[in-house]
C-alpha cells in the first residue's frame, strides 16, 4: 500500500486515468448521434429526465408526433397524474366524438416555469396545441411563491440558463426569482451534472440504440388505442359510503392533516402565468389554458374565513387570463359541485369527467372552426 502513494506511482497512476479519460472522450465524439426513425403514432409522454435535460431525441419525437396527429399536449401539475378511474385526459383519449389524442406531461409542482426551456428552445412549439391545468391550490401556503425544490426537481439550471434568451423580459424576471435558490455549489454541481451525463449519452443512448433500436422502442410510451371508446363508470359520483360530502372529500382523508392557507396577495403566480401566455405567443403555441375548481365545500365547512382569500386566487388568475387574452376553458363553477375533490387540492375521477365534458365541448366547437 506504501508503494502506491509513492509520488512517481501516482503519476503513473495519473497517466493511466487521464489516458483512459481521454480514449473514452474520443471514442465518444466519433459514436454518431442516433436519429428516431419517422413513426405514425402518437407519443403518450415522455420520461421526466428527458424533459429534464431537455433531450432532442425525446422532446422532438413527442411534439412531432403530436402535431402529425393534430393531437394535443397537456400539461399540467399534481390534479393532472392518473387517477385509478380515470383523469380527464384519459376520458378524451376515450372519447370517439373527438379527432384528436392527447399528450400528457404532468407532476406535483410542474407549474409553468418548469416548462419554459421546452417552450423556448424547441422549435417544434411553433403551432403546436397545448392545454395547460392551473390549478388555484398554487396559490395557496408556500405554493403561492416560487419553490426551490419543485423547481430543481424538474429543472436543470444549465438548460435552464441556455433556454434563456436575455431579451426576454418576463423570463429573465421569473427566471431570478427561482435560481436565487441555488447556491454557487448547486449550480456548479448541476453544470458538471449535465455536461457528464451529456457525455455518457453518447453511450447509453446514441451507441446503445445503433446496436439494438428495440431499446429504443422500449423506452417510449405510446397512447393506448385499446382504451378508445371505453369510458370507466367515473361519471357516477362517489358512493356515499365511501365519500365525506359534507367537506367533499374522499372518506379516507382527514381535513386537518394539512391545509392550504390561500394567498391571493402574493404575485408570483399571476406573474409566472401571465409570463407562460406571453412566452407562448411569442413562440406561436397554439394554448388553452384550464381553469380549474378549488375545494369550496370543505373551505366554507372547515375555515369559511379562508374562503374569499382562495375565491379571490382564483379570480386574479381569471383576470390575468382576461387581460392577456389568453383561451381559456372555465372549470371554476365545479368548485361548489359535491363529489369533485379527493382532498384540499386534487379532484376525484368524477371531477375528472365533468372536466372533460367541459374540454370536450371546447375541442369540439374549435375543431368545427
Amino acid at each position: 500500500m506504501k508503494e502506491l502513494y509513492r509520488l512517481k506511482n501516482l503519476a503513473r497512476l495519473g497517466v493511466i486515468v487521464l489516458t483512459a479519460l481521454a480514449f473514452w472522450l474520443l471514442v465518444a465524439v466519433c459514436i454518431p448521434e442516433f436519429q428516431a426513425p419517422k413513426t405514425k403514432g402518437q407519443l403518450y409522454t415522455i420520461r421526466h429526465q428527458e424533459l429534464r435535460d431537455n433531450n432532442p431525441l425525446y422532446t422532438d419525437l413527442l411534439l412531432e408526433s403530436i402535431k402529425r396527429n393534430d393531437g394535443y399536449l397537456v400539461l399540467g401539475t399534481s390534479e393532472s397524474n392518473p387517477r385509478p378511474k380515470g383523469n380527464y385526459f384519459d376520458f378524451l383519449n376515450a372519447d370517439t366524438s373527438i379527432h384528436a389524442a392527447f399528450s400528457v406531461i404532468a407532476g406535483a409542482g410542474r407549474t409553468p416555469c418548469t416548462y419554459f426551456p421546452l417552450i423556448q428552445s424547441n422549435k417544434h412549439v411553433q403551432n403546436l396545441k397545448m392545454i395547460f391545468f392551473l390549478n388555484p391550490s398554487y396559490g395557496c401556503g408556500k405554493l403561492a411563491s416560487s419553490n426551490a425544490d419543485y423547481f430543481h426537481r424538474y429543472v436543470s439550471y444549465t438548460v435552464y440558463s441556455h433556454a434563456n434568451k436575455p431579451e426576454n423580459q418576463d423570463v429573465e424576471k421569473i427566471w431570478k426569482v427561482n435560481v436565487a435558490h441555488l447556491s454557487i455549489l448547486n449550480r456548479v454541481g448541476d453544470a458538471l451534472g449535465y455536461y457528464s451525463d451529456k457525455l455518457r449519452r453518447k453511450y447509453y443512448q446514441d451507441l446503445v440504440f445503433r446496436v439494438d433500436s428495440a431499446k429504443f422502442h422500449e423506452s417510449l410510451t405510446w397512447l393506448d388505442s385499446s382504451r378508445v371508446g371505453e369510458i370507466p363508470q367515473s361519471c357516477a359520483r362517489p358512493e356515499a359510503d365511501r365519500y365525506n360530502y359534507r367537506l367533499n372529500v374522499g372518506g379516507s382523508f382527514d381535513v386537518h392533516s394539512y391545509t392550504l392557507w390561500p394567498h391571493p396577495e402574493e404575485p408570483y403566480r399571476y406573474d409566472e402565468l401571465r409570463t407562460m401566455i406571453r412566452l407562448c405567443k411569442e413562440r406561436g403555441v397554439d394554448v388553452t389554458f384550464v381553469a380549474g375548481p378549488y375545494n369550496s365545500i370543505a373551505y366554507q365547512n372547515v375555515h369559511p374565513s379562508e374562503l374569499p382569500k382562495i375565491q379571490e386566487v382564483s379570480k386574479k388568475m381569471l383576470q390575468v387570463l382576461e387581460e392577456e387574452g389568453a383561451e381559456y376553458i372555465d372549470c371554476t363553477d365545479l368548485s361548489t359541485v359535491p363529489g369533485v375533490f379527493a382532498d384540499w387540492q386534487h379532484h376525484t375521477s368524477y371531477g375528472g369527467y365533468l372536466i372533460y365534458q367541459k374540454i370536450r365541448d371546447y375541442v369540439l366547437e374549435k375543431e368545427s372552426r
